[in-house]
């Protein structure tokens, strides 16, 4: 005798699914047509124009990458900063020379050194707290930082044009080798990123990180909507409390936003009537109408 396979049931209004084809998300969960449109219709439909179930049948599995033309911008929000501040560096040698030409006291000259290393030096005290923590510290690099601007002015004002060279170059430098860093910090980011979604099984890879998780493990998510004003990123929070943040300039990231909303988000018109009127209350946003 032939085993009778399982009833199919949908897991939000517990019809029974043996006389329509059922809807499987990449994460395992299976659900009628009418809910899972029902609850996809006001985040996905209206931006796509192609229904949700049509959509999840061509994308079984949800691939989170970075595109292209975003590796490209970010790529380009690190080059064009280090090359100004290598031109800004050009800019101080050439005013040391200058300086010298015009005999500008060597010990004021050294002076000048002390400011990148002062810098540098309060940065790494910032980061360690002991800035924060340690009034005298605190003080002292106030004064520091007080004091270069005063430095800058009195060289200016003494020794005219070729220390100003100096001047100009340091803060050009300052100014785009920040830029310069925080571009980088966010092409490291995506670099190689990729997260992906199938069977239940969420594949994290980053650079030579790689993980597995069960899409059961995922507690919370909060993915926004692409447009979204203010909006930057979307996250997802595991069961032992870690958390994953995602940018939405990610692919499938919204795909992945209305799928993780099947699966926590308990208010959804379960009928093919309610999913109707969502649709026309749509519209009737879209052309202005009360």
């Amino acid at each position: 005798m032939s085993e009778i396979s399982p009833e199919i049931k949908c897991e939000r209004c517990s019809r029974s699914l043996h006389a329509e084809r059922p809807v499987r998300l990449p994460d395992t969960h299976i659900y009628c047509a009418a809910c899972c449109e029902s609850m996809a219709a006001a985040d996905f439909e209206m931006e796509t124009g192609e229904l949700f179930t049509r959509w999840i049948e061509k994308h079984p599995e949800l691939v989170m990458k970075y595109q292209p033309l975003e590796l490209t911008v970010r790529r380009f929000g690190f080059f064009f900063p280090m090359v100004l501040a290598l031109l800004g560096l050009a800019l101080i040698g050439y005013g040391i020379v200058q300086s010298i030409r015009q005999e500008v006291p060597a010990l004021f000259l050294a002076a000048g050194l002390l400011v990148p290393i002062g810098v540098g030096l309060l940065w790494y005290a910032f980061e360690q707290d002991w800035l924060k923590k340690v009034l005298p510290l605190k003080i002292l690099g106030f004064l520091f930082i007080a004091a270069i601007p005063v430095y800058g002015f009195m060289g200016c004002m003494k020794f005219g044009f070729a220390f100003g060279y100096i001047v100009l170059g340091a803060v050009v430098m300052a100014f785009f080798a920040l830029l310069a860093v925080n571009g980088l910090q966010a092409y490291l980011r995506a670099l190689n990123f990729k997260l992906s979604l199938k069977e239940g099984i969420f594949y994290l890879q980053h650079g030579s990180r790689s993980e597995t998780f069960s899409a059961d493990e995922v507690t919370k998510a909060c993915i926004v909507r692409p447009g979204t004003v203010g909006a930057t990123e979307g996250a997802l929070e595991l069961r032992d409390g870690r958390m994953l943040t995602l940018d939405t300039c990610l692919s499938d990231l919204h795909a992945l936003g209305v799928v993780m909303d099947l699966r926590f988000r308990q208010e959804f018109p379960p009928s093919a009537d309610d999913l109707a009127r969502i649709r026309r209350e749509n519209l009737r946003k879209i052309r202005g109408l009360s």
